[in-house]
């Protein structure tokens, strides 16, 4: 089964360097329109759109937009690829979330994915506070609320956090089978609900083997489950890829090199703060910033999440994909920053090495030439 390529919306903009106290490319209709419209014709199939009340890349004071808001901007501006839109659990009514994300699968005819988000690390901005566990309870009756009424005519509920009676939501998705869900956590609590309620479990990038050391854990747990459908799974990369290493790793550090002082610090405490096991596996502190071969960290300094990067030539960029591939990953979400130029880079050079590697393993089935085809309409 061939790995599908998604690629990453910022919610605060897009620049040529992060840390600084605005984008050089602030949230607006233009800004999202030329990353969205620029990674489908790069052939990616797949684009996540973040959710954050606090800006993840710049200054606190940094406008960021919401999910459904880009989404709404970016659908009707794009005609294949799928929006896998990141909502936090608790801020929004289910009911009222179930009609918002059907109204989004009609307008995109029928594009929309749910990343559900648990974690705490903005809530409290929110006004809110539940400890860890409590919130993913929570997660699990949202899950169920959304799941019952997009397919019921009238759905009831009586839960520890929500109770409903004959609710019943119009539209309902295209998708006959509902919208996906793709729920994501690095605890034990958050894999059991993946393993129950999800379609997909999205986790941090790591070193491939620290990959497919999650995957057959999870492969485990379900074996021990009454889930009968298989899982896929998703993990997330940064990239950097130019013509050679050297090229490569210079756009990386590139892109950290304005770093505001005071941006990193606002950063480092609110990091800090966060109660995540998935963000906080995500901090490194390596003397030359390597994980492992072509696997930077340097990101770490500024990103909350998703701070190890696949940097290299084209070439390496490839076979490290394929390492992650081979330890069970479905679907790898990629970002860089320009990430409208950055995504054109991928899909041109990197992307296609990786189909060449993959169809001599014998790794593409005539479903995913299908697929494949269709992605490039």
């Amino acid at each position: 089964m061939a790995i599908e390529f998604a690629w990453y919306m910022s919610c605060d903009g897009d620049s040529d360097h992060l840390g600084q106290k605005f984008a050089d490319f602030p949230p607006s209709h233009d800004t999202f329109t030329r990353i969205a419209v620029n990674a489908e014709k790069s052939g990616f199939t797949t684009i996540l759109v973040p959710t954050s009340q606090v800006s993840g890349h710049y200054g606190s004071t940094a406008p960021t937009w919401d999910s459904l808001i880009n989404a709404a901007v970016i659908a009707p501006k794009t005609q294949t690829i799928k929006l896998l839109l990141a909502v936090r659990v608790g801020i929004i009514d289910p009911a009222i979330c179930a009609r918002m994300f059907a109204s989004l699968d009609e307008l995109s005819g029928g594009r929309i994915l749910y990343n559900v988000v648990t974690g705490g690390g903005t809530l409290a901005s929110y006004g809110e506070e539940l400890e860890h566990d409590t919130r993913y309870e929570r997660t699990e009756e949202f899950i169920q609320i959304l799941d019952g009424i997009w397919k019921e005519d009238k759905f009831s509920f009586d839960g520890k956090f929500y109770r409903l009676k004959d609710a019943s939501v119009y539209p309902r998705p295209v998708q006959k089978n509902g919208i996906p869900f793709y729920v994501a956590g690095s605890s034990e609590v958050a894999q059991d609900i993946a393993i129950r309620r999800g379609d997909y479990y999205v986790f941090w990038g790591q070193d491939p083997e620290q990959v497919s050391e999650r995957v057959q854990h999870m492969e485990k747990k379900i074996k021990n489950s009454e889930r009968t459908d298989p899982l896929r799974y998703v993990t997330r990369f940064q990239i950097y890829a130019r013509e050679t290493e050297k090229e490569a790793f210079d756009a990386a550090y590139e892109v950290l090199s304005q770093v505001d002082s005071e941006v990193q610090e606002h950063r480092g405490k609110m990091i800090s703060s966060f109660e995540s096991k998935g963000t906080k596996e995500q901090q490194y502190s390596y003397e030359d910033d390597m994980l492992a071969p072509n696997l930077w960290t340097g990101m770490s300094r500024i990103r909350s999440g998703s701070a190890v990067a696949i940097v290299g030539s084209y070439e390496q960029c490839a076979e490290k994909i394929i390492e992650i591939e081979k330890a069970g990953i479905n679907l790898l979400i990629l970002s860089g920053f320009p990430l409208h130029s950055e995504c054109e880079i991928v899909g041109n050079h990197v992307i296609p090495i990786v189909r060449e590697m993959e169809e001599k393993m014998g790794l593409i089935s005539e479903e995913d030439r299908y697929f494949l085809d269709y992605a490039k309409v």
